[in-house]
């Protein structure tokens, strides 16, 4: 390739604006909650209220609805939504009737039963077996953690994309025609490959057919946009290679061998096949050019976490 990179823009003096994490706390409480779903214990009651158990009989000339003894939880929606509604204001020995879409059914209720639900503990929280976790404010940090790691995946690609505009508009670049052709031709290569493996022509396909694989209606339209597309990647790639310099990323025969393993089985295909649609160029290329995207995203998520920090641990 002769194509070169002159002056990298640091991309650590890229001004960002970091979003602030706000936690589900609707979300944390109920994962809250569900820890103390198995220590929920059951005591007869008087009055169904919802989330009362009730068990009760029920008489209909349905046979859907003729049941001798059936237990439900009042205003779960999980047996007839209806019927539990009926139950709720009941009392063991009382009957009601309902008039359902099926037709009439009377219900009586048999017994009550409250849910009690305990306060939660730190035993309960150090039941979860969780690394690190033995009280219930380390559970929470661990809820808010994943809270945090999804925050910070989706913010991060998100600033790698500024990132990315920033450095390569403030980098400085000799670019030779002949690599942008060749990268352009290496991924429509890579293109008319999985056409073919899907028993098709990639020149020859219609706007039903690119439809749900790629952004475009027609093999120009593709064509113009791998051109745009591989003006950055050449750029990226040659930022890559110099990151690389400094981080050891190196592009291994093991990591391309792994690679056409992995392609031959998604694809159903063989290793030859695998190989003619990522040649080991076109794949070293890509994945100079990827690792230079993965060092931006990598710098993000660390600028999200640092700015939203984790209460201390227990």
């Amino acid at each position: 390739m002769q194509s070169k990179l002159v002056a990298a823009k640091d991309y650590h003096e890229v001004a960002l604006d970091i979003p602030a994490f706000v936690p589900d706390q609707a979300a944390l409480q109920k994962e809250l909650d569900r820890l103390r779903n198995p220590y929920v214990t059951w005591e007869p009651g008087g009055t169904a209220a919802a989330g009362d158990m009730v068990r009760c009989s029920l008489h209909s000339a349905l046979p859907r609805f003729q049941k001798d003894s059936i237990r439900f939880v009042a205003g779960s929606g999980m047996y007839n939504p209806t019927l539990e509604a009926l139950a709720i204001g009941m009392q063991a020995g009382e009957t009601r009737t309902a008039t359902l879409p099926e037709g009439e059914v009377a219900l009586t209720v048999q017994a009550v039963q409250k849910r009690v639900v305990p306060a939660l503990t730190d035993e309960m929280a150090a039941a979860c077996k969780l690394p690190g976790v033995r009280t219930v404010a380390g559970y929470r940090r661990y809820l808010l953690a994943q809270q945090r790691d999804k925050a910070a995946a989706q913010a991060a690609w998100t600033l790698a994309a500024r990132i990315k505009r920033a450095v390569l508009d403030g980098s400085a670049f000799v670019l030779c025609k002949a690599d942008w052709k060749q990268a352009v031709e290496r991924e429509l290569d890579r293109c008319r490959a999985i056409a073919r493996q899907s028993g098709m022509v990639l020149e020859q396909m219609t706007p039903e057919q690119f439809a749900g694989n790629i952004p475009v209606k027609s093999y120009a339209e593709l064509v113009a946009m791998t051109q745009d597309t591989c003006f950055d990647s050449l750029r990226c790639c040659l930022l890559g290679q110099h990151y690389a310099q400094n981080d050891g990323f190196a592009v291994t025969e093991a990591g391309y061998a792994a690679f056409l393993q992995d392609y031959a089985a998604t694809w159903h295909t063989t290793a030859e096949e695998a190989r003619a649609a990522m040649p080991k160029e076109t794949y070293t290329f890509n994945q100079y050019a990827a690792h230079a995207e993965e060092v931006w995203r990598a710098h993000a998520d660390r600028l999200y976490r640092d700015k939203n920090p984790l209460p201390d641990a227990e």
